[in-house]
């Protein structure tokens, strides 16, 4: 999470997290997929970059810190939480929340039940 102190913003904190997840070539199809392989790793490569116009969406900042999660690398979320005044964030485990929510299915079925009784 350190990695995160070493961003001056969050483009470049965003190319870091594409840097890991293999770079533009394999991110930039995940964002369009419409688009050629190369063309997509272009207008990607041209949204981090500040001296151009074109720039992310939230829904896709959000899965760009998904992905990055999912790869194990947390600085583009921690960069955006200090800039934001938040703690550093906490990876939850896919596995715990799952067993998260199975506890609270069983428990809405079990106030369901004993409504129907």
């Amino acid at each position: 999470m350190s990695d995160a102190l070493l961003y001056e913003d969050e483009l470049e904190a965003a190319r870091d997290a594409v840097k890991h997840l293999g770079g533009p070539k394999k991110v930039g199809p995940v964002f369009w997929p419409d688009k050629s392989p190369d063309g997509a790793a272009r207008y990607l490569a041209d949204t981090l970059n500040p001296h151009r116009s074109e720039r992310l969406s939230p829904s896709q900042w959000l899965l760009l810190m998904r992905l990055a999660r999912e790869a194990g690398f947390h600085g583009l979320a921690g960069y955006m939480m200090r800039e934001a005044g938040y703690a550093a964030p906490v990876p939850l485990n896919p596995q715990t929340e799952a067993a998260v929510l199975a506890q609270h299915v069983e428990s809405l079925a079990g106030q369901m039940s004993s409504m129907l009784t």
